[in-house]
C-alpha cells in the first residue's frame, strides 16, 4: 500500500468535494459554496492511497491577538480507511506546513464530544470557551433599540474587534459572506445590520442564537424580536462580551500552539464554525 500526504492542488478540487460529500451529510450547494467563497485563503491537504484520495483536511486563515492562526475544518476520511492513523498523520503534515507559513495557533471545533479525546491526542487543548445566557421575550422587549437600524452587511472584521477585544479567532469579511449564504441554505435564521450579525435556530418556542457579534447588544435584540416569534432566546458568545457577563461557560472548541515561543491564552473564542 502506497500512501502519500500532500497539499491539494487545483486539479484536486472535484475530488475534495466528492470526499466531503461522501463523509458528511451536506448539501452539494453548500460544499460548492465553501470552496468557491474561501479558496483565496484556504489551504487543503489530501491523503492518497494507491492513487485514490482517501482523506482530506482544510485550514482557513485567521488571526488570534494579531498572531497568524487558522481554523481547521472538514477533516474527512473514507469509512473503509478508518482506524489506520491516516487523519492523524495528515493533520500533522498540514500543521507542519502551516507552521512554516508562520501560523502560531491552530483552532478547531470537534464535530461531536467523543472527538475531543482524539484531538487531545494530537496536542489540542480545550481552552476555547463560550458563554450562554437566556432571556425571555419580555426581558428583551424591555431594552430595545430606538435608534435607526441600517440593515446592510457589517464590516465583519471591525465588528469582531469592537465586540470581542482579544482572545478570539478573527475571521475575515469573505468568511462572513460565506457563512451567511451557507447557513441560509439550511434554513438557519440570519439577521444583520451595519452594527451586528447573528445566526439562530428556532424550535419549540426557543431561539438558539448560536453566534452573534455586535456593536450594540440592544440593536441585535431588537432585530431578533422583529424576525423571531420565540418566547425565549438563548445567546452564545464570548465570555466577558457586553451582555454576557455572568453567563455560564462551556467548552466550544480546541486550540494547539504551533510556536513554543508564544503562550496559549485562556478562553479563546472561535466564533462561526461549520459544525
Amino acid at each position: 500500500m502506497s500512501m502519500v500526504y500532500r497539499k491539494a492542488q487545483n486539479a484536486d478540487l472535484q475530488c475534495l468535494k466528492a470526499l466531503w460529500l461522501e463523509v458528511f451529510d451536506e448539501k452539494a450547494e453548500a460544499v460548492d459554496l465553501f470552496f468557491k467563497r474561501n479558496l483565496s485563503y484556504l489551504h487543503s491537504y489530501i491523503a492518497v492511497c494507491d492513487g485514490k484520495p482517501v482523506a482530506a483536511v482544510h485550514l482557513l486563515d485567521g488571526t488570534v491577538n494579531g498572531k497568524k492562526a487558522h481554523y481547521l475544518c472538514g477533516a474527512a476520511t473514507l469509512p473503509e480507511y478508518h482506524g489506520r492513523g491516516i487523519m492523524s498523520r495528515l493533520i500533522e503534515y498540514a500543521l507542519d506546513d502551516a507552521k512554516s507559513r508562520g501560523d502560531v495557533y491552530s483552532l478547531l471545533y470537534p464535530a461531536d464530544r467523543a472527538l475531543y479525546a482524539f484531538y487531545s491526542g494530537l496536542g489540542y487543548e480545550p481552552r476555547c470557551k463560550a458563554s450562554a445566557r437566556s432571556f425571555s421575550r419580555k426581558e428583551l422587549e424591555a431594552c430595545v433599540f430606538y435608534g435607526v437600524i441600517t440593515e446592510e452587511k457589517p464590516d465583519f472584521e471591525t465588528l469582531q474587534s469592537q465586540c470581542y477585544k482579544n482572545n478570539f479567532l478573527l475571521q475575515n469579511n469573505t468568511f462572513a459572506d460565506f457563512a451567511i449564504e451557507y447557513y441560509k441554505l439550511y434554513g438557519t435564521g440570519v439577521v444583520f445590520s451595519r452594527s451586528c450579525l447573528a445566526f439562530y435556530e428556532e424550535s419549540y418556542g426557543t431561539a438558539q442564537v448560536f453566534y452573534c457579534v455586535y456593536k450594540d447588544f440592544k440593536e441585535l435584540k431588537t432585530l431578533l424580536l422583529k424576525e423571531s416569534g420565540a418566547d425565549e432566546f438563548v445567546f452564545y458568545g464570548k465570555i466577558g462580551s457586553p451582555g454576557f457577563t455572568g453567563g455560564a461557560s462551556e467548552n466550544a472548541g480546541m486550540v494547539r500552539l504551533l510556536d513554543n515561543s508564544e503562550t496559549l491564552p485562556q478562553n479563546i473564542y472561535i466564533g462561526i464554525t461549520l459544525s
